[in-house]
């Protein structure tokens, strides 16, 4: 029979050709992975979807704006139409004046609220607000052709959902006066649009555009003439859920929430001057924004300017939600194929080494076995969270994948270095998984390393097999 010119070149036995083999066993397992991959996406928008309609009936996520003082206004407006002929007219409008200095001071009793394995963090926020207007100040300069209403002065505050407020806020001033906040029809309170920018005057429009947005309510000031300098404060009781928000509604605002869990972030459009310190009874934040950071004037024209620009310019804590659960499993897939990868690699290393053989289904089904770690991991973390469901589908998967070598091999000794390898490579992945900003750093060093103990250990191998004993005809 004529000798196959291949075979001379592949050889019987050929490690190399059975390297190339296990790489391509590594790419089909990612195959599964890009399915796992997949159904984590499925099951993190099905609990974005539940959280937010467990927490939309508590109010959602909530801002508040402390208070501002709002005054109407009428001003004439002279044009000249297209003929020349000047024309006079009225414009009505309301002038908001932010108080000169505010403070905020909000403490959060926060509880989970289940539907199912879903969860929202639903809390209950109790706010002091403290604010020292100075009316002629923040004036000083305006056009004197506006003829301002002190008579229908209001002091107003705003919040993402006013069907969550718990209590009748009411307004306090230095007198001892106090007035019953009312919710006001005539303000629309919206985020700008992404083109907003404060218009001139010949080109702004007389009212500001109507969208929908935050829930804005009023209360009356005693008010007949400019006043003098005075305050206020009131105390303001909503639920919400995921996340809290104090706008800087003052010109200079200090602010500081407190609460009762320790998982939560400080966030927003302002940092924090400090860490947020978690602690056993809960956690504090503060914030001090100064006129100059918070880049809005003392008062301006509603016409020209959109109040839910202040509402963008806020100091916020937010809980972790259900989605926050999925984002561990999410890493753990994305290095799925480096750590089947590893596997595959120690066990041809323990065929060299050993001289025993794996059949190529053998892999399949260690790979298919880590992959099914993944959606152990996946359903176990909904339910009990990713560190204790880490723990469970790891040692599941370690157990299954050392008893499987020892059986294969036939030898416990095998079994035993296998568990050994296994729990050591496991460990590393939690790590890599828990560390979020340096997972990329922490991979590529795993990855390097293991290419590096693979290259020296199989330096002196002969890849072609030429030197493998011929088998008999």
């Amino acid at each position: 029979m004529a000798n196959n010119p291949i075979s001379s070149l592949i050889p019987r036995g050929s490690l190399g050709l059975k390297l190339l083999l296990v790489c391509l066993l590594v790419l089909l397992m990612g195959i599964p992975l890009v399915m796992v991959g997949g159904l984590v996406a499925q099951r993190e928008m099905r609990a974005s979807s539940v959280t937010t309609e467990i927490g939309a009936r508590s109010g959602g996520a909530q801002v508040v704006g402390g208070p501002m003082l709002l005054v109407p206004y009428q001003r004439a407006v002279e044009t000249t139409d297209s003929e020349g002929r000047t024309q006079r007219r009225t414009e009505r409008g309301s002038y908001v004046i932010f108080a000169e200095t505010g403070s905020a001071d909000a403490t959060l009793n926060v509880e989970e609220r289940h539907r199912g394995i879903y969860r929202a963090a639903i809390y209950r926020a109790a706010t002091e607000f403290d604010a020292r207007f100075r009316p002629a100040a923040a004036l000083e300069g305006v056009d004197p052709a506006y003829r301002f209403d002190w008579s229908g002065a209001r002091i107003v505050m705003f919040v993402a959902d006013s069907r969550a407020i718990q209590n009748a806020a009411q307004l306090r001033f230095e007198n001892g006066q106090t007035v019953t906040f009312e919710p006001v029809t005539d303000l629309s309170v919206a985020p700008p649009p992404p083109d907003y920018s404060s218009s001139d005057i010949s080109s702004r429009p007389v009212q500001p555009p109507t969208l929908g947005g935050l829930q804005a309510f009023a209360a009356k000031t005693p008010f007949t003439g400019i006043p003098a300098d005075f305050a206020v404060e009131t105390r303001l009781e909503l639920t919400g859920a995921q996340r809290f928000a104090l706008a800087a509604f003052a010109q200079d605002t200090t602010a500081t929430v407190r609460g009762n869990r320790q998982d939560v972030r400080a966030e927003g459009y302002f940092q924090s001057g400090e860490a947020l310190q978690p602690s056993q009874e809960g956690f504090a934040v503060s914030w001090r924004v100064p006129f100059v950071a918070r880049g809005v004037e003392k008062a301006a024209d509603l016409g020209s300017f959109n109040l839910g620009l202040a509402a963008q310019r806020d100091m916020a804590v937010s809980f972790v939600s259900s989605d926050d659960v999925y984002r561990g499993v999410s890493r753990a897939v994305a290095y799925g194929i480096m750590f089947i990868g590893i596997v595959f690699l120690a066990t041809l290393i323990f065929e060299v080494i050993s001289g025993k053989k794996a059949h190529p289904a053998q892999y399949v089904l260690v790979g298919l076995a880590q992959c099914v770690f993944y959606l152990l991991l996946l359903s176990i973390t909904e339910i009990i969270g990713f560190t204790p469901a880490f723990l469970i589908a790891a040692s599941a998967t370690v157990l299954l994948l050392s008893f499987y070598a020892g059986a294969s091999f036939r030898s416990q000794a095998v079994g035993l270095r296998a568990l050994a390898g296994l729990a050591l490579l496991y460990a590393a992945m939690y790590v890599l998984m828990t560390l979020e900003d340096f997972a990329l750093l922490a991979g590529s060093i795993v990855a390097f390393a293991v290419i590096a103990a693979t290259m020296i250990a199989t330096r002196r191998i002969d890849w072609y097999g030429r030197n493998a004993p011929a088998s008999a005809d």
